[in-house]
């Protein structure tokens, strides 16, 4: 049976021409809802952080611990960025273990895979910017929690 592509059901384009894809962070299990109370762990990776390539990041002027919004057609949050080599540079990545202000998924779109019936959560356009400084790590609650 061979499976035809298809374009994801929130296509890049010239006002969102960036991918975002989602996922998780080694120190955290699943949405985070356990994990994001042991200490170790949240010390490990304390904030979401906006993954980003070098020639992407240069191309917006942003630097590592810069802040970054990313918007999608759903919405935007605003994150410090993490310029690393291990992400294509036509897409940025956001784990989705925090909740509210920090969620991942308020940029996600719900298109359901015909076939699997799952929600395509790992491709959403968006278009990224810095961004004046956000809330430091401190400002936010014990265990990243909410």
């Amino acid at each position: 049976m061979s499976l035809a592509w298809r374009e994801p059901g929130d296509p890049v384009d010239a006002d969102f021409p960036v991918y975002l894809t989602t996922g998780r962070v080694v120190s955290q299990y699943l949405s985070g809802t356990q994990t994001r109370r042991i200490g170790a762990l949240v010390d490990q990776y304390p904030e979401p952080k906006l993954e980003i390539q070098p020639r992407l990041a240069d191309q917006h002027g942003i630097q590592t611990g810069d802040w970054v919004t990313v918007t999608t057609r759903r919405g935007a949050i605003t994150l410090q960025a993490m310029v690393v080599r291990t992400i294509r540079p036509d897409t940025v990545f956001i784990p989705y273990h925090w909740p509210h202000d920090r969620s991942a998924n308020v940029l996600t779109h719900r298109t359901l895979d015909p076939r699997s019936k799952i929600p395509e959560y790992k491709v959403s356009a968006c278009r990224i910017g810095k961004a004046a400084a956000s809330r430091s790590p401190a400002e936010a609650p014990p265990g990243g929690a909410r």
